[in-house]
This record gives C-alpha cells, sequence and structure tokens, in this order.
C-alpha cells in the first residue's frame, strides 16, 4: 500500500507541475500579446498621424475638424479594441488545432502519409 501512495503522490506532482506549467505559458502568452499589439499599435498610430501631415492644407479648410477626429477616432477604436481580439481569437482556435494535428501526426504515423 505505500507503493501506491508513493505512486500516486509522484503522479499527482507531475499533475501540479503540469498545471503551472500551463499557467505559467499563458501568462507569458498574454504578456507578449499585450506587448506586440501595444507596439503595433504605436507603429500604426504614428504612421496614421504622419500620413495627415502630408495632406495638402486645403483638406483642412474644406472638412470640418470634427469629421477628421471621427475618423481618427475610428482607426484608433478598431486598431486598439477590435485587431487585438479578433487576432487573439484567430491565434486561440488556431494553436489547438496545431497542437491536435501535431498529436494525431506523431501518435499515427499513417495519418501524415
Amino acid at each position: 500500500n505505500n507503493t501506491d501512495s508513493g505512486s500516486r503522490d509522484f503522479y499527482l506532482g507531475i499533475y501540479g507541475a503540469l498545471g503551472i506549467g500551463q499557467g505559467v505559458t499563458s501568462f507569458i502568452m498574454a504578456l507578449n500579446y499585450a506587448i506586440g499589439f501595444l507596439q503595433a499599435a504605436v507603429k500604426t498610430h504614428e504612421k496614421l498621424l504622419n500620413s495627415s501631415f502630408h495632406w495638402p492644407l486645403s483638406i483642412f479648410d474644406t472638412t470640418p475638424l470634427g469629421r477628421i477626429l471621427n475618423r481618427f477616432s475610428n482607426d484608433v477604436n478598431i486598431l486598439d479594441n477590435v485587431l487585438p481580439m479578433t487576432l487573439a481569437s484567430a491565434f486561440n482556435m488556431l494553436f489547438p488545432v496545431l497542437g491536435t494535428l501535431v498529436v494525431i501526426s506523431y501518435t499515427t504515423p499513417i495519418f501524415v502519409s
């Protein structure tokens, strides 16, 4: 009976280590998403602002300032809110599918051919 409890403790330790590993990798993934999306947003905002500096001045005379600001705010909303959630959703669907394909290919080599 002593070996059964030792074996059980061993497997519980492995199970716990896998859970901790999953938590750490999930945290690292979320951190990478946040940093990557922040860097992408900063670069895109800079490009958007720099491109508006090259507009002819007549645009600012004929187009109301509210319409220009509305256009910027819509673009920024898409970049800051919609795009990161869409990409995170796509990655959260893509990687489990790829992982499943890898496991199936490894366990059933006939699947690859």
